[in-house]
């Protein structure tokens, strides 16, 4: 064997380590966008379950929102206040988590699991008369496409419950 032969041989090995090294790469890239991904999404689940837990397990809190959600009108300022805010807190989850949503790589079954997810808790938590009223003062604060999710979830249970 001569040095060319040696030169081709070591040429064509450095090649192959190369393409085994960028194959690998390309692979803890992408493991490493979904555990991204996945990390982001959790965080958003324990956002809603955490105002979950902060509507259920406060015993002063829990009367304004059943209050609010029959009658708005019928909450004091203080008890507006904090149904306010209770309530854009849930939609700043809803809006952070649509934005996830849309712009992420997610495969399109996820997608439409997590829209339909969405506007669940949207329906769920807003559809009420009470809800419909505050999401009105509020409504301005989103962008459009939170205010189409929401919209079209307020209607859904709208036309459910009539």
């Amino acid at each position: 064997m001569n040095w060319d032969a040696v030169g081709a041989t070591g040429e064509i090995a450095g090649v192959v380590a190369v393409l085994i090294t960028l194959v690998y790469l390309a692979r803890q890239i992408r493991q490493s966008n979904k555990q991204v991904l996945l990390g982001s999404f959790q965080n958003t689940f324990d956002a809603l379950n955490g105002w979950c837990a902060m509507v259920s397990e406060s015993g002063d809190l829990a009367p304004i929102i059943l209050l609010g959600r029959d009658s708005y009108g019928a909450l004091n300022d203080a008890q507006r206040l904090r149904f306010d805010h209770v309530h854009i807190q849930l939609l700043n989850i809803i809006e952070s988590h649509h934005f996830q949503v849309h712009h992420t790589a997610i495969d399109e079954e996820y997608r439409s699991w997590a829209i339909a997810n969405l506007e669940g808790n949207a329906g769920g938590y807003l559809g009420h008369p009470g809800t419909r009223e505050f999401w009105g003062t509020a409504e301005s604060f989103f962008p459009p496409e939170v205010r189409q999710l929401v919209n079209r979830s307020i209607a859904q249970v709208s036309e459910a419950g009539a």
